[in-house]
């Protein structure tokens, strides 16, 4: 375990001073740092890496274009699969001295399923523990390879070069994507539990006087969509603002024109890189939190 500590320390500062490194050599390759910005915090759709054909008949017809987004979000799913089969392959064997990884996975899997999205959605929300679990890692782990630095430029298939790097969660079209799966998951688990009539007469509270009804059932409404908008903008919102700091913190040095501001930016980089990892796990745990609430809202008898 001491051992483990002391890589992961390492790791980390190694990780530090890299990041602040090709932070500052990158702005310097960049024309300005709106440029860079755009770059980072946006996908390259207009110059892919390459593009498959699909087509299959003659109603689909389309390009699948290959962007650093794609091979990010298929990464963190890929991620998210091979964690949980290491955790269940280490756990057959339960004698055997777990791992510094087997023992971090283990702690966070454990604390999420019974102090967390166990005990939000109850006895009866049982059998969606594990959607929500899965919305955690994979929120997680795409907010964690957001971090990885832009170091490195590949070619695209039309001449041109992007970074491998970006924040997924700055993608608003990423962070939509996964607030409508968990809107049609809870709205489902409604109608699944009191049946599509009683589910939809259900947002209105029962007592209310009946010039009231249509009024508070229109507000409720409104209310099933602004939970999915909440999810997907609070992503969105934090993860592009730690990542237009991180570009923004290197970019003093060069403005300033001198050294002696460096070691004071790189420093307050590092503090920003520790911020973001925090915001990174904080945010795929609340994205997984309110899925279990909206959830257990949906199948609760009362609303």
């Amino acid at each position: 375990m001491i051992k483990g500590l002391i890589w992961l320390r390492k790791f980390f500062v190694l990780t530090l001073i890299l990041s602040s490194l090709f932070s500052v050599n990158i702005l310097y390759g960049a024309e300005n740092i709106n440029d860079f910005i755009m770059e980072e915090i946006t996908d390259n759709t207009a110059h892919p890496f390459f593009t498959i054909p699909i087509n299959v008949g003659n109603y689909i017809n389309f390009d699948l274009k290959i962007t650093k987004h794609i091979i990010l979000v298929t990464l963190a799913g890929i991620l998210s699969v091979l964690s949980m089969k290491y955790l269940a392959h280490k756990l057959k064997c339960p004698f055997k001295r777990p791992t510094y990884l087997q023992s971090i996975l283990e702690g966070i899997i454990d604390y999420m399923n019974k102090d967390v999205i166990g005990a939000t959605l109850g006895e009866e929300g049982k059998k969606y523990v594990p959607f929500c679990m899965t919305i955690f890692l994979f929120v997680l782990f795409s907010n964690i390879l957001g971090l990885i630095p832009a170091a490195i430029k590949f070619p695209t298939e039309d001449g041109h070069y992007s970074y491998l790097a970006g924040g997924l969660g700055a993608n608003i079209g990423f962070t939509s994507a996964i607030a409508i799966i968990v809107f049609i998951v809870y709205v489902v688990a409604g109608i699944k539990k009191k049946g599509i009539i009683k589910y939809w007469v259900s947002l209105v509270p029962k007592g209310l006087p009946i010039p009231l009804i249509p009024i508070i059932w229109v507000l409720e409404f409104i209310t099933l969509f602004n939970r999915a908008f909440a999810l997907a903008i609070r992503l969105f919102a934090n993860i592009t603002g730690g990542h237009i700091m991180m570009i923004v913190i290197p970019y003093l040095i060069i403005m300033s024109g001198t050294l002696l501001v460096s070691p004071f930016a790189v420093l307050f980089l590092g503090f920003i890189y520790v911020l973001e990892m925090f915001v990174s796990v904080l945010q795929a745990y609340i994205f997984s939190l309110l899925s279990a609430v909206y959830i257990g809202i949906a199948i609760s008898d009362e609303h």
